[in-house]
C-alpha cells in the first residue's frame, strides 16, 4: 500500500500545474513618478515664459509651450493649432489700443494624472494705454498640459485675452 501512495503522490506532483510567478505591476508612466512638486515648478516656469513672450512678442517661446494640435478656448470659439494659437495671441498684444507690458500668473490648482495635468489660477495682465496710464486686468484660467517626450506642453488652454 505505500508503493501506491507513493505512486499516486508522484503522479501528482508530475501532473500539477507548474506554478507561474504572477505578472509585475504595470509602471505607471515617467510622470506619475515624479513628485507633483516637481510638475508644479516646471509648469509655473512655463507659465513665466508664456506670459514674457508674449509680452515681447516671441512667437517662437510661444510656439514651443503648446502642441502642435493645441486648442485655445476662446469666446469668439476655439483656435486650434500652435501655429494659429500664436497668431491670435500676437493680434491680443494690443487690445483696445493698449499694450500688455506684463503677465503674473498664479497657479491655485494643480491635480497630476500620468502624463496629464490640470492646471487652474488667476492671469493679470498689466497694460499701458497710448496715454502712459497703467491699469491691471485679472482672469481666471484653465491650462491642461500634457508631457510628450519629457516636455510638459499645452494641449487645451482657456486664457482669457485682456
Amino acid at each position: 500500500m505505500p508503493s501506491r501512495c507513493f505512486t499516486l503522490l508522484i503522479a501528482l506532483t508530475a501532473c500539477r500545474q507548474p506554478e507561474v510567478p504572477p505578472p509585475p505591476a504595470p509602471q505607471p508612466p515617467v510622470a506619475a513618478a515624479e513628485a507633483p512638486a516637481s510638475v508644479m515648478g516646471v509648469i509655473v516656469a512655463s507659465n513665466v515664459s508664456w506670459g514674457d513672450a508674449l509680452v515681447r512678442g516671441d512667437s517662437a517661446t510661444l510656439t514651443s509651450l503648446y502642441a502642435g494640435d493645441a486648442v485655445l478656448m476662446t469666446p469668439a470659439g476655439d483656435v486650434t493649432g500652435s501655429a494659429a494659437i500664436v497668431s491670435r495671441l500676437m493680434q491680443a498684444r494690443r487690445p483696445a489700443g493698449d499694450s500688455i507690458q506684463g503677465t503674473a500668473a498664479v497657479t491655485d490648482q494643480l491635480d497630476v494624472a500620468g502624463d496629464r495635468a490640470y492646471e487652474a489660477g488667476t492671469l493679470e495682465y498689466t497694460l499701458v494705454s497710448p496715454q502712459g496710464r497703467t491699469r491691471s486686468v485679472k482672469v481666471r484660467y484653465v491650462n491642461f498640459w500634457q508631457l510628450d517626450a519629457g516636455r510638459w506642453q499645452l494641449r487645451r488652454s482657456f486664457r482669457p485675452l485682456p
